[in-house]
């Protein structure tokens, strides 16, 4: 009797106490995932500056996107495209992020999170708001962990959105 306590204990500890925040490397795109459109008015010309909304990682809860690791994706994807400015306090452009809400189910097989998101992107003399929304799928296949296909979904959801707004400045601006 004692040992089946144990047992479960022990089992239930490691599947519930091991949610981690979603990664950088997870939500930052590839080139692959970038429009073949370039803008050469953002060529190394976009900082970001704000990233709010995100909420810290429950270990004993479920894996969440944080401001810091959303900032991170953002800026390592703006220097894939080729847009990040070396130097932040001599950029034209700045970024300001807030991510409205991160839909992610409770149960389930297959888990979609969606993401809202707005991003600001202003200079001296003009601002443009980008309202994106995104899904990321993860399937039971991929993962049979629920903690971590939960992480795989968010964190598809934030890629997909950082992608999506790429594209969109990168119309935009041209």
């Amino acid at each position: 009797m004692r040992l089946n306590f144990l047992f479960t204990c022990v089992f239930v500890a490691t599947l519930v106490g091991c949610a981690t925040p979603a990664s950088k490397q997870a939500m930052t795109v590839s080139h692959a995932d970038i429009s073949s459109i370039k803008s050469e008015n953002l060529k190394s010309a976009v900082a970001v500056r704000d990233v709010s909304g995100g909420k810290s990682t429950n270990p004993l809860w479920t894996s969440q996107v944080d401001n810091d690791g959303f900032k991170a994706a953002l800026e390592e994807s703006l220097a894939i495209a080729g847009y990040k400015a070396s130097d932040s306090s001599k950029a034209k452009y700045f970024v300001d992020v807030e991510l409205k809400k991160l839909d992610q189910p409770l149960v389930g097989i297959d888990f979609d999170v969606t993401s809202e998101v707005i991003y600001s992107v202003g200079s001296d003399s003009s601002k443009n708001t980008f309202p994106i929304t995104a899904t990321g799928t993860a399937k039971f296949s991929e993962n049979w962990v629920g903690y971590e296909r939960l992480k795989a979904a968010s964190e598809k959801s934030i890629k997909e959105n950082i992608t999506n707004f790429i594209n969109q400045i990168s119309k935009k601006f041209q």
